[in-house]
Order: structure tokens, then C-alpha cells, then sequence
């Protein structure tokens, strides 16, 4: 040929029948197309609500598709891969991209997830046109069918979603374009087989395309060859792919396709027709969208259509239908009657009748999930239209479709969307209306405390963000503060002001069991406080500025919950809130706004309702205070009716602190301030209580020894009976040392108390577990062999509850236990509390057995150190408190500890980065408080002081995992609130705020144990600079004794209530201080 231009790709080479420049027009067309399907995509993907594609809850929710699973297998190697044997490559094609992509501009995963799509509908787009060009279809009429492709509904609600049908209909327009190429070159076998790999690794179905590209091209006999080596390669990719995404199905196996069954239709004609009708006419028209509630899905709703009224979604959408019946009548009469594109035409017709067919019978009622892969057949079929007489006719129906298709589509898309947006979860539709309205004022979602009295239900819990945001119970409804211009313009919020600009600070009372919340800002200061169960005060007070402050409530807050109705009683300057609550109080300058957040000027407009409803939850009220200075509103809620399931008594000696460093007596107050606000019922909790609802033992261990040592001994007491009762049981999973922390917790508080009445009510308890430590000692059995014999309650929620039978050891450790070797750490300490328990209640036989096997048990340790207990993060946070079990250790402990300090900290002893589980390093610096070395405890101190999640309130976070079974993210019940959406950290974390209570406390005055008799330790973590002054700390209980001691920059003056016991000073103190006890010198010891 005259002008041929020679093409190579590594060995293969074909020839162009013109120069490339020849084509250059339609290099840009196509180019031009691609862009605006990528940008309608992209424009589109943003509009679908984020809960979709990330929740699994939202599983079948948008038209039946697996969106949240698709997304995984695209983002993570953790995904569930089960449905790749439907799906054979999906992953090793798509993860790279979304993985590369993320990294390379930064984007979280949805986000390239989103751009990925809008590549593949590019690359869809301009490989159609091309395909419309083999056809020898003239570039106006290529365009036009690319177009309505472009604006078909397949495309716009489907190339907006990370779903494998993107890239499925672009395998099946790949291979139309290379069966159009065929018709012009001879290709080698390696090309049928990389096709057909194309082809099959998506959609196991769309190797038809492939398959019959090489049916046309060869005889029966090499089709099967080049067949079974596509089959060969494609496993061959599979095994590969396998190595990373391990639970991925295997797809050429019978059982792939005898698993479908349950999707076949067994429904009378009227379901296929329905199919029928789907698969011509909603591929390209949407029908009306109507929503009903979803069977499966609480709180979702899901999208249905009439298939069989295609025209029903507008006016445009029953033209469309008209057009498009007569544009497919001319194609279908082209197809037949066209006289070349032999390969294509047969190919492209047995591909459209096998589509047809397999989406008749198979889930037929949803067909329109599959909608991508038909609308490349249909288009190629009806464009050839174009190769006939009826060219200009087709041309014309087209382009007015192309208006009214796109007109129709696009207005049931965003009526989707929109509607889709107010549904899920409580906080899926936070987040709907997050993405919908950036611009919008939302949540902090960072730092929030607890408000509430110890014991109270779950529910009557208040929480509080800094800044001053408030929810009066869970679920309730956010109060905000807002400060604007004088033309109503917002400035800032509760939720903006950042961090550093906010001061707050309890405020106690001995009359409340809760105390004031204080925050200072430099527009306004705010004060929380109780009034009684279920009323809650705010005093609002402004300096005088330009600026105009404005309370906010609305649905969102840090508890938050829908507002479906407001009402305004201005006679009593009240306002009522879901038929339910009621704001008192309202200045009588101030004026009341009510309306609905999706106002889209609800931030500034001004209604004169005086109620409001809205079925979707999303009524407000602003109150501007105008002039007012000054507001003390009252929150009510009149179905709070109990208070709190322990009975709150007065502490008669409450423990008071007079020391140099105010942040040391502010930080241990809120500790035990945060550790008795989140008590539910005659629970702990490990966490926010709403993160994780089920009490965990070893976490509640610590808070009831803290609470404990703090002088909160009546509560101690009946938090008891959940510890003495579970044995094996931490939260929902049994860990051996559990056992052990019951012993200790339950024996630390009988000591505090020093009550007989008390020891005899544990000691059953405690002697069960004594003897499980033993039997766990001396089994190494597989399992956990005492489980049946151990009690578990857990009547509360049977349903979490699990036993795992965990291998134990054969070639354990003697005396150790071999399901779990460091749970032997905290065993010891048990045996021995169990011992001096006994030896109270005459129960010398059980006490010796049990002292004995402790000795057995530190001896085995002290064998095991070098090779194995150095190497375990129990030994440095648990060695010589709360065990003691490294008492005998102390040099190599101390060697171990100071390897994870140089490896962890700065030359400062700051902390290289936040842990994840704060508590381990407040337990490590323990060790080293008992290892006198109170410079280190200091530096852990200040910084946590400098890192709190809610500043001037001493709250910490944690993990939520603290065992060897995750926690269910379900098992959080925020997903039902409108409030701490996708918090960065679980905060607050009471085990960690147990451990610096405890850390603290000791730092005043601890019992030494491990003397030749026991001594009371005072001020081991009392630094230099304090000795300049005088201080003391009042009533602080330790080992059943009341500890009251003074230091006047002298000597230290010491009052002791209780069994006497020798007396010694921290190491910061000169050796030669005096001590006074009670009027009597004594020499200090060393």
C-alpha cells in the first residue's frame, strides 16, 4: 500500500492504512470526550453519599451492588476476596492502581478510588469512539453515539461508583475495538489469549467477547486451544495474585458457577420481561426512582423502578423512550442488512443474545447492576444506523436523545443521591451532609469528656467537646456556641476555635458528685454544670465586643441526635425539643430562629415560625443573645427519672492536696473525676463508654484499684461483685491472667478497707481463682481447661461471648503458665494477695499452698528471664508494680528499661511520638518511680500534660484493642449518634487515666512490700525544686491505713491512722531528714 504506516509493539507489528497524523482529529475528539466523561464522573462520584462505598452495612443498598465489598478488595489486602471467583483478577488489576494512585497524589483511598474510575471511563469513552471509527462510522456520527453513551444511564450511574462494571464494560468495548481490528489485520494467538486474559479477568462472563472474537477468526479446534491457554494464563495470574490476597476464590471450577444457582430466577415471565425491558430501555433511560425501606438494612432505604414504565421519570424521559424505540428499530434493521463487518456483526450479535439471555434468568431483578456491560453492545449495534440510508434519520434521533436522555438521567441521578444522603445510620447521614456541605460548621470530633453522674445509665450520659459544644445524653440533640459579626456573618464556633486558644478546668464542689465544666475563650466563657438528673446549666458570659454570640442546637453535637420537632413557648421563654427536652431560661432580648439545616441559607436566615417540623431531622434553633452579656440557659429532659445504680455517699476524709505544682493536683483530681463520671451502672468501662458498651476486666482492674487508693472506697465496694464473679472472661474473649487481676483488684481494695465483713464476702471468690492460677499452672493441655468449672456472667449480652480453645505448650516451663507464659507475671502477685487474704481469715493451709506455688512460679521466672521474659513487654510494665516479681531482677530490669526509654525518647526524655497505648508507658514510668528515679517519672508527666486529648481536663487516649481478638467495629454503638464522626483516637481511655492515678498517688506515698517489713514510702516522686517550700497532702489511704503527711521545708511531719509501720523518704529528700509521727522524732531510713 501506498502510505502505510508501520506500528510496533515489542515483537508484534501491524500496518495503518494512512499516516498517524492522518488521524489527529480524531486523536482530539476522543481525547475531548474523554475528559468530559471523566469530569462527569468524577462531578458524579462526589455526589454519592461515603457511607456507600466504605460501610459494608451499606452493602446492596445503591441498586443491589456490592459497593463497600468492591471497594475493599480495591483498597485493602484484608479485604474478603470471596466473590473474586466470580471476579477472577480483579484485585491484581485494581489495587496497584488505587494503592499508586493514593500515594502518588496524596489522596486518601475513596478518593482514588474516585479518580480511577474517571480514568476507566475515559479510556471506556475513547476506545468506543475508536471502535465506532473501525467501523468506518464517520466522526460526527462516532461522536454523536459516544455522547449518548456518555449521557446513557449505565454510565452516569455507574461510572460513579468504585464498582468492577467500570471496568468490566471496558473489557467488552476492548474487545469490540480489537474484533473491528481483526477485520483488517491478521494477529497472532498471543493476541486472542491477551484479549481473552482482558476480557476474563473482571467479569467471568465477558470472555464471551474474547471467545467469540477467536471463534470468527479461527477453525473449532484452535478456538479451544486458544482458549484453554487463555484459562492456563489466567490461573497462572491467579496463583500469583493469590500470594498477596489470600482468601481469594478460585474461578474455573464447577463450583463457581453451581454457587449461582441461588441468583437464577424461578419467577413467572413477568420477571423476565421485566429483565427484558431493563436490558433495552433502562440501560439508557432511567426510569422514576422510588425509594422504599430496605428488609436487610435499618435505616436505609433502597432504590426501585418500574421497569416496564421506562418513560416515567419526566417528561424528557418519555420522549427519550419514543426516540430511542425507533433508533433501535433502525438498528436492528442496519444490523441485518448491512453487508460488511461480518466478524463484528456475528460477534457482536451472539454477545448481545448470550448477555440477554444469561441476565434473563440470572438475577433478573437486577438487571440494571449489569447495565455497563450492555450499553457498549447496544451502541455499537444501533450505530451502525449510520451505515445505511437511514443515516441522517439515526443521526437526528441521536442527537435529540443525547438532550433528552441526558436531561432525564441526570435529574434522577441527583434526586438519588440527594434523597440516598438522608439515609443509614445516624452518623452515615452525618457524613452524607458533611460531603454535601463543606462549607458548612460541624464537629470538632476531638477531646470530648464525660458529664455525668457516677452509675447513671448508659443514655443520661452528657458529653462535652472543648470549645463548649454539649449533648445532654446520648443521642439528644448539640448545643454550639457561635460568635458573629453584626450582620449575623459567622465568624467562629465552639467547634473552630482552635485548641490551643481554649482554657478549661473542673471545678468541684462537695455538694456535687459532678463537677463544673469552666471554658474561657477570648469571646466568651461558658460553665457546665448539674443542676439535678436531667437538667443541665449553662452560664454563658460575653465581653462587650462587636462580636455577637449565638447558641446553636442542632442535630449534630458531640452526642447528638435528630431534631424532627421544635417548639417555641415565648410566654415562658422556653423552647421544647422533640416533644421531650426543653431549653429554660431564654434571655428576654434574645430571638429564637427555627428552621432546617438543608436551608441553603439556614446559617443567617431569619424565620418568624414559632415551631417546626422536619421528618429528617435536621430542624435547628439559633438563639442570638443580641446585647445580653450574660445567659443562663437550662436543659430539661422530664423522663429522666433514676440517678444512678450505686448509692453515693459522702466521702467523709475526701483527699486533699496542698502541693507547689497545680497541674499535678489538677491532673490526679480529674482522674478520679473521669473515672467516676464514666461508671455505667455497677460497671466500668474500658473506654468512651458509647465506643465500647461491655465492661473488660483487666481494664477494670486498675480504675477499682485506682478508685480504690483515691479514698473512693464505698464505690470500690460495689463495683466488687462483677470482678469477683468472672474468672476467665475479659470483655467477650478468656485470657489467662484474668484471673490474676481479679485476685489483685479484689485483694487491693480488701486491704483499703480493712473490713472483715468485706474479706469474708470475697474470699470465695478469690480463693476459685487462686486455685484456677494453680490449675493453669499445671496443665499444658490445649485450651483454657478450667473454663466450665470458672463463672462467666455475662447475661447482659450472651451473644459476644466466645471461647477460644488456644493451643497450650507441651514443652512448657514448669510452674509457668503455658497457654500464655506472661500471664505468670501478675499470677504471682495474685498467689501472693490470695495468701495474705487467707492468712486474715485463718486459712493457713491455703495461704502456705498458695505462697508456695508463688516461690515455685518466681523461681521458674527468674529461670526464664534471659532467654525469654526480658524480651516481654509485661516484664517492664508489670516487674516491680504491680507484681514484684523482679524485685530480685532489679539490675537487669533496669538494663532492659533503659534500652526502651533510649529507644523511645528524645535527649529530654520526651517521648518520640504518641504511643497507641499510652497506659504501657504510664505503667513502665511505675517501674521506674520504684526504681528511684523520679527525673524520669517527671518527664513522662509533662509530657502527657503537654499531649492531653482535651486540654486543662487531663483526658488520655488508648487502644481499643487490648487482647488477642480485635473489638467489632459494630460493637460501637456512635454509628446510632450524630456526633464523633471518625474520631482519630478512642478518648477518653480509663485504664490509662487508672494508671497515671495510680502513678500519681505512689509518687506521694506507696507501701513498700518487698521490705523485710512493710514501709510506707512518702514523696518518691517529689522533685528537687518542692523542698524550697512547704506542702503536705490529707488523707490518703494506703494498705487500710490513713496517711496524712506535711513537709515545712525541714523535716516531714507524718500522722498515721492505722497499724503502725516503718517510715522512709523518697530519694529526693536529704538522708538526714527527720521524720515527726504523732509527736514522736524518727531518723529517716534509707
Amino acid at each position: 500500500m501506498k502510505h502505510l504506516q508501520t506500528i510496533k509493539l515489542g515483537r508484534f507489528k501491524f500496518s495503518l492504512p494512512k499516516p498517524i497524523g492522518f488521524y489527529r482529529v480524531d486523536f482530539l475528539i476522543a481525547f475531548v470526550l474523554s475528559v468530559v466523561i471523566a469530569i462527569a464522573s468524577y462531578i458524579g462520584a462526589r455526589q454519592i453519599p461515603e457511607p456507600l462505598i466504605t460501610d459494608l452495612y451499606a452493602q446492596d443498598v445503591w441498586f443491589g451492588s456490592d459497593i463497600p465489598t468492591v471497594f475493599g478488595n480495591m483498597s485493602s489486602t484484608d479485604s474478603d476476596f470471596g466473590r473474586n471467583n466470580k471476579h477472577p483478577l480483579f484485585p491484581l488489576l485494581t489495587f496497584p492502581l488505587v494503592f499508586g494512585i493514593s500515594k502518588v497524589l496524596q489522596v486518601d483511598p475513596v478518593e482514588s478510588a474516585r479518580i480511577l474510575t474517571a480514568i476507566v471511563a475515559a479510556l471506556w469513552v475513547a476506545t468506543l469512539f475508536a471502535t465506532l471509527r473501525l467501523m468506518r462510522c464517520r466522526r460526527l456520527d462516532a461522536t454523536l453515539f459516544s455522547l449518548l453513551g456518555v449521557v446513557s444511564a449505565a454510565t452516569m450511574f455507574w461510572f460513579t461508583v468504585p464498582e468492577s462494571f467500570s471496568f468490566g464494560s471496558f473489557t467488552i468495548i476492548a474487545g469490540l475495538a480489537f474484533i473491528a481490528l481483526t477485520q483488517y489485520y491478521d494477529f497472532s494467538p498471543i493476541w486472542y489469549i491477551l484479549v481473552g486474559l482482558l476480557t476474563v479477568s473482571i467479569t467471568i462472563t465477558n470472555w464471551m467477547v474474547a471467545f467469540f472474537a477467536t471463534a470468527v477468526n479461527y477453525r473449532w479446534k484452535k478456538t479451544i486451544a486458544i482458549s484453554v491457554l487463555t484459562i492456563l494464563a489466567a490461573t497462572a495470574l491467579w496463583i500469583m495474585q493469590r500470594v498477596v490476597f489470600t482468601n481469594s476464590g478460585f474461578p474455573f471450577q464447577p463450583g463457581t458457577f453451581i454457587g449461582e444457582k441461588k441468583f437464577i430466577t424461578v419467577e413467572g415471565p413477568s420477571t423476565k420481561l421485566a429483565a427484558i425491558s431493563s436490558f433495552f430501555y433502562q440501560t439508557l433511560i432511567m426510569p422514576a426512582v422510588q425509594f422504599t425501606d430496605h428488609p436487610l438494612r435499618p435505616g436505609w432505604v433502597q432504590p426501585v423502578v418500574n421497569t416496564f414504565a421506562p418513560g416515567s421519570g419526566s417528561l424528557w424521559g418519555a420522549i427519550s423512550v419514543g426516540l430511542w424505540t425507533v433508533l433501535l428499530g433502525l438498528g436492528i434493521w442496519s444490523f441485518f442488512t448491512h453487508k460488511g463487518d461480518v466478524k463484528l456483526r456475528i460477534a457482536l450479535g451472539l454477545t448481545l443474545l448470550c448477555q440477554l439471555l444469561i441476565h434473563s434468568i440470572y438475577g433478573a431483578g437486577e438487571t440494571f447492576i449489569y447495565s455497563l456491560h450492555f450499553i457498549p453492545l447496544l451502541l455499537v449495534f444501533v450505530a451502525f444506523t449510520s451505515l445505511s440510508r437511514f443515516r441522517l434519520l439515526g443521526l437526528a434521533l441521536t442527537a435529540l436523545l443525547i438532550l433528552s436522555v441526558g436531561i432525564n438521567n441526570r435529574t434522577q441521578f441527583n434526586q438519588a443521591t440527594a434523597t440516598i444522603a438522608n439515609y443509614g445510620t445516624p452518623q452515615q447521614r452525618v457524613l452524607s451532609q458533611m460531603q454535601a456541605r463543606p462549607t458548612d460548621p460541624w464537629l470538632r470530633n476531638q477531646g470530648h469528656v464525660l458529664l455525668a453522674t457516677p452509675g447513671s445509665d448508659l443514655d443520661s450520659k452528657a458529653y462535652y467537646e472543648p470549645g463548649g459544644s454539649f449533648s445532654p445524653g446520648v443521642g439528644s440533640f448539640g448545643l454550639s456556641i457561635w460568635v458573629t459579626d453584626t450582620q449575623g456573618n459567622l465568624k467562629f464556633t465552639s467547634d473552630t476555635i482552635p485548641l490551643e486558644k481554649i482554657q478549661q478546668q473542673f471545678v468541684y464542689s462537695p455538694q456535687s458528685a459532678v463537677p463544673e465544666l469552666l471554658t474561657k475563650t477570648e469571646y466568651y466563657q461558658a460553665v457546665w454544670s448539674l443542676v439535678k438528673p436531667g437538667s443541665w446549666k449553662l452560664q454563658l458570659n460575653v465581653p462587650k465586643s462587636d462580636l455577637k454570640p449565638v447558641v446553636v442546637i442542632r442535630s449534630v453535637g458531640p452526642a447528638g441526635g435528630a431534631i424532627q420537632s421544635l417548639k417555641l413557648d415565648p410566654q415562658n421563654r422556653g423552647l421544647q425539643i422533640n416533644q421531650r427536652w426543653r431549653v429554660t431560661n431564654l434571655p428576654s432580648q434574645s430571638k429564637v430562629y427555627l428552621g432546617s439545616e438543608r436551608s441553603p441559607n439556614w446559617l443567617k436566615e431569619q424565620t418568624s415560625a414559632t415551631q417546626f417540623e422536619d421528618e429528617l431531622g435536621w430542624g435547628y434553633a439559633r438563639i442570638a443573645l443580641g446585647n445580653n452579656s450574660s445567659a443562663q440557659l437550662v436543659i430539661e429532659d422530664p423522663q429522666v427519672v433514676s440517678t444512678s445504680a450505686l448509692n453515693l455517699t459522702r466521702n467523709p476524709a475526701p483527699l486533699e492536696l496542698s502541693l507547689p505544682d497545680s497541674q499535678f493536683t489538677a491532673s490526679l483530681n480529674a482522674q478520679i473525676a473521669h473515672l467516676l463520671m464514666s461508671l455505667v451502672g455497677d460497671r466500668t468501662r474500658p473506654n468512651d463508654p458509647v465506643n465500647h458498651p461491655l465492661p473488660r476486666l483487666r481494664d477494670g482492674a486498675y480504675q477499682l484499684v485506682a478508685l480504690a487508693r483515691a479514698g473512693q472506697l464505698d464505690i470500690a465496694r460495689q463495683l466488687s461483685p462483677y470482678f469477683a464473679e468472672t474468672d476467665l472472661i475479659n470483655s467477650t474473649v478468656p485470657e489467662a491472667d484474668i484471673p490474676a487481676v481479679g485476685v489483685w483488684s479484689l485483694a487491693s481494695v480488701a486491704e483499703q478497707l480493712n473490713d472483715p465483713a468485706y474479706d469474708r464476702s470475697v474470699w470465695p471468690a478469690i480463693r476459685r481463682k487462686a486455685e484456677l492460677i494453680r490449675e493453669l499452672i499445671a496443665t499444658n493441655r490445649p485450651g483454657y481447661p478450667t473454663a466450665k468449672a470458672s463463672e462467666a456472667p455475662f447475661s447482659e449480652h450472651p451473644d459476644f461471648l466466645k471461647v477460644e480453645l488456644t493451643g497450650g505448650n507441651m514443652m512448657a516451663t514448669p510452674n509457668l503458665i503455658s497457654i500464655d507464659e506472661s500471664a505468670s507475671i501478675m499470677s504471682y502477685r495474685a498467689l501472693l494477695d490470695a495468701a495474705k487474704l487467707g492468712d486474715r481469715l485463718q486459712q493457713k493451709a491455703d495461704a502456705s499452698r498458695w505462697r508456695e506455688q508463688a516461690n515455685q512460679l518466681k523461681a521458674a521466672w527468674q529461670k526464664e528471664f534471659e532467654p525469654f521474659f526480658s524480651q516481654v513487654d509485661t516484664t517492664y510494665t508489670s516487674g516491680l508494680w504491680p507484681s514484684g516479681i523482679a524485685v530480685s531482677n532489679q539490675q537487669e530490669l533496669t538494663q532492659g528499661l533503659q534500652q526502651r526509654w533510649d529507644g523511645s525518647r528524645n535527649a529530654e526524655g520526651e517521648l518520640n511520638e504518641a504511643p497507641e497505648s499510652p497506659h504501657f508507658n504510664l505503667a513502665e514510668t511505675h517501674q521506674w518511680l520504684f526504681l528511684n528515679q523520679p527525673d524520669k517519672v517527671w518527664a513522662t508527666l509533662r509530657w502527657f500534660w503537654q499531649n492531653q486529648s482535651s486540654p486543662g481536663l487531663f483526658t488520655w487516649w488508648g487502644s481499643n484493642d487490648e487482647g488477642p481478638v480485635a473489638t467489632p467495629k459494630s460493637l460501637s454503638k456512635w454509628q446510632w449518634v450524630r456526633g464523633w464522626i471518625n474520631p482519630a483516637q478512642v478518648t477518653p481511655h480509663y485504664w490509662t487515666a487508672a494508671e497515671m492515678l495510680l502513678l500519681q498517688l505512689d509518687m506521694l506515698a506507696y507501701v513498700d512490700s518487698t521490705a523485710n517489713s512493710p514501709t510506707l514510702v512518702i514523696g518518691a516522686g517529689v522533685p528537687k525544686e518542692w523542698l524550697k517550700q512547704p506542702f503536705g497532702v490529707k488523707n490518703l489511704r494506703l494498705a487500710g491505713r490513713l496517711v496524712n503527711w506535711q513537709w515545712d521545708g525541714k523535716q516531714m511531719n507524718v500522722q498515721l491512722q492505722g497499724e503502725k509501720m516503718n517510715i522512709r523518704l523518697g530519694s529526693t529528700f536529704p538522708a538526714d531528714t527527720p521524720i515527726k509521727i504523732g509527736g514522736a522524732d524518727q531518723p529517716a531510713q534509707a
